[in-house]
């Protein structure tokens, strides 16, 4: 999965021509998944201005890229890692630093494709980008000023994308477990389709950065399952290797972005009554007491620091052990 700037260490460098000596190399350590209370912080470090105005800014992009992507014929797969790519973005940089999402949703398409091993050229993005705004022309060629000037903003974007993600590009995606989960628990074909859709909403909120792939691919199930009425009785996280806390936090989050953003969603199309998801949550409640995420201070996390690279060598270690051995080698 994706990670993002999380622990800096510094060490020994190479030789460098600085009169003062080496610069020290800083070491980005990778972290797959955050904690609620790494998101909070974050989000209370980005200080957004307008929550609800920053949230339609999210709807916009994740449209432009599902749309693109659709468009290029792009698999779910690199549609779904540009959208976590997109979230992690902001929350270790600011919307204020970087105001166009949409042609940050674009750098992020174009890592997600070549993540993927679904290679698009960037000016191909952006040629669809721009035929989905304009449909009925003027037509334009890929060495269009237009297409030029945008590409080298977004091959700065993609840089700073890239360091965010720092660097790791491990991304799993809860489709495939909803398909082996669904012929395990012998649900009808309907109903893996439903919790297909809602894993495709899942990419956005920020679940993704939380839970792991098949943890999503459960809760899913078990929202679907809701829907269609299915008995749930067989749907126990234990044998499916999900801590059921987890499982329950996935639900949950799920459950709380239907109820608030219905309209903006996959499922929509199908259900447009919020109030199914307002049962279904109230029953969880019921059975799990009221839910809350801790919100304590995550601890090393901070947003991104885009001078680090004027103080020193930057090295992304994408393990806890590696990072570990970077720090006994400072110690000698």
């Amino acid at each position: 999965m994706m990670a993002a700037n999380a622990s800096s260490t510094p060490r020994s460098g190479s030789p460098a021509t600085n009169p003062q000596g080496p610069l020290p190399a800083i070491i980005q350590l990778s972290r797959p998944y955050l904690t609620p209370s790494h998101i909070w912080t974050l989000e209370q470090k980005v200080a957004h201005t307008n929550g609800s105005r920053d949230q339609q800014l999210k709807f916009q992009a994740f449209s432009v890229i599902l749309v693109t992507g659709s468009y290029l014929r792009f698999p779910i797969r690199t549609m779904g890692t540009a959208m976590i790519l997109f979230q992690r973005f902001y929350l270790f940089n600011s919307m204020q630093d970087f105001p166009s999402t949409l042609d940050t949703a674009l750098a992020c398409l174009f890592v997600a494709s070549k993540t993927e091993d679904t290679l698009k050229k960037l000016k191909e993005i952006l040629l669809a980008s721009y035929y989905i705004k304009h449909p009925s022309g003027p037509d334009i060629s890929m060495d269009s000023p237009i297409i030029e000037d945008q590409r080298r903003r977004l091959i700065s974007l993609e840089r700073h994308v890239l360091e965010t993600m720092a660097f790791d590009f491990r991304v799993r995606h809860p489709q495939p477990y909803i398909i082996k989960f669904a012929k395990r628990l012998r649900y009808p074909m309907p109903l893996a389709e439903t919790a297909w859709q809602i894993a495709l909403d899942s990419h956005r909120t920020l679940v993704p950065l939380k839970s792991t792939p098949h943890a999503i691919a459960l809760g899913c199930l078990y929202i679907a399952a809701s829907l269609l009425e299915v008995n749930l009785s067989d749907i126990k996280p234990e044998q499916f290797c999900v801590r059921p806390r987890e499982f329950e936090n996935v639900v949950l989050e799920l459950l709380e972005f239907y109820i608030d953003w219905l309209p903006q969603t996959t499922l929509f199309a199908t259900y447009t009554d919020p109030g199914k998801f307002m049962s279904m949550r109230i029953e969880l409640n019921k059975r799990l007491g009221k839910y809350t995420e801790p919100r304590a201070p995550g601890a090393r996390l901070k947003l991104r620091d885009y001078t680090m690279g004027d103080k020193g060598t930057v090295r992304y270690v994408l393990n806890w052990e590696r990072e570990r051995i970077e720090r006994e080698i400072d110690m000698q």
